[in-house]
């Protein structure tokens, strides 16, 4: 019971993190607050639903999530760099968009991830899908990376 607690409020937030942090990249660095408060209470989530399950985890279980709350501590990481460079009225610097670009790569992958996985879909397809999802985030930041003038 408290471990589907734990994962409602860590989807919930990831949700509110992935929406503010759209914001916060493409709208001058607004929401940026919500977006980075909401990014570490869905990392909190996670580890807090990580260590309610972890005597039940098997070995390799704990391995994954343990590499998935310190891809999240990665993440918050970044955001609190991003936070350095807020942009204000203007262009955004590109290692802000590449550090706020990570985290919503990030969680739209887990997102996406998650989603085939629930749909029973064979696990080939699972990890295919996320390495794809990833790889098409990372073409997309490079892109926005490149547009932004090296000015800014």
């Amino acid at each position: 019971m408290l471990h589907t607690i734990l994962i409602a409020l860590h989807a919930a937030t990831g949700t509110i993190a992935l929406v503010t942090g759209l914001f916060a990249l493409l709208r001058e660095g607004r929401l940026f607050g919500t977006y980075l408060t909401s990014l570490a209470a869905t990392t909190a989530f996670l580890a807090a639903a990580v260590v309610a399950e972890w005597t039940a985890l098997g070995a390799g279980a704990r391995a994954l999530f343990t590499a998935f709350v310190l891809l999240a501590m990665v993440m918050v990481a970044r955001a609190v760099l991003a936070r350095r460079m807020l942009p204000v009225g203007e262009q955004p610097p590109p290692a802000y968009v590449e550090h706020v670009g990570f985290t919503l790569v990030a969680l739209f992958d887990a997102f996406a991830v998650i989603t085939v996985l629930n749909a029973g879909a064979p696990i080939w397809l699972v990890v295919a899908s996320g390495v794809l999802i990833a790889g098409a985030g990372h073409v997309v930041l490079r892109r926005a990376k490149t547009s932004v003038p090296a000015t800014a």
